[in-house]
């Protein structure tokens, strides 16, 4: 399939058929997770392939009780190792001087005044798994499985689910499989209503 042909054809599925995944396509949609950007190189995010039915169900509750995320033949759970926290870091380290630049000190002063460091860290790297994510749910897709991006989490629950160790965070689902349902086309903005060139006035 051409890469514009599994983009058009992506869409959020939410039934699966009972049909496993067969491992070579399984790697294959991996690999292409792997090959992903990261900033700084840094590739501090995990795939947890979870095909256990227990365990699947243990995560659609952490989901808010989203009980078909557990229907698919594999739920991958998206980890990301934790950075180093900014409050720790001289103003010159260049993620501090990234970050300033980003959103101002005076923001970058008060996240780092929080109590909670573990959070703040998680916040900081919650965009981690997006690109290596968006990498397999194309792939899926060229392959002709379904997959959903799922955020709605309790990130702690589905981390003591996962057996994740301190500083490794799951941040979000995505089951995936032989799609039971066929979504109907979805609404999206006209080109010209999202681009803009140069300037936006």
């Amino acid at each position: 399939m051409e890469f514009g042909d599994a983009v058009r054809r992506r869409r959020s599925v939410r039934r699966f058929a009972d049909r496993p995944i067969p491992e070579e396509v399984l790697t294959e949609i991996l690999e292409a997770g792997r090959l992903a950007p990261s900033g700084g190189n840094r590739q501090g995010f995990h795939f947890g392939v979870v095909t256990d039915g227990a365990l699947r169900r243990e995560l659609a509750g952490a989901a808010g009780g989203q009980d078909w995320i557990a229907t698919a033949p594999v739920v991958i759970a998206y980890c990301v190792e934790l950075s180093a926290d900014l409050a720790t870091l001289p103003p010159d380290d260049f993620a501090m001087q990234v970050n300033r630049d980003r959103f101002g000190q005076e923001f970058l002063d008060s996240v780092n005044a929080l109590p909670d460091r573990a959070t703040t860290r998680t916040l900081w790297d919650n965009g981690a798994a997006l690109i290596p994510g968006e990498h397999v749910h194309l792939a899926a897709a060229a392959h002709g499985l379904g997959s959903c991006w799922v955020g709605h989490l309790d990130i702690r629950r589905a981390g003591a689910v996962l057996g994740l160790p301190d500083d490794m965070v799951c941040l979000y689902l995505m089951p995936v499989g032989y799609p039971a349902e066929e979504p109907g086309e979805v609404s999206r903005r006209s080109l010209a209503e999202c681009v803009f060139h140069d300037r936006w006035a």
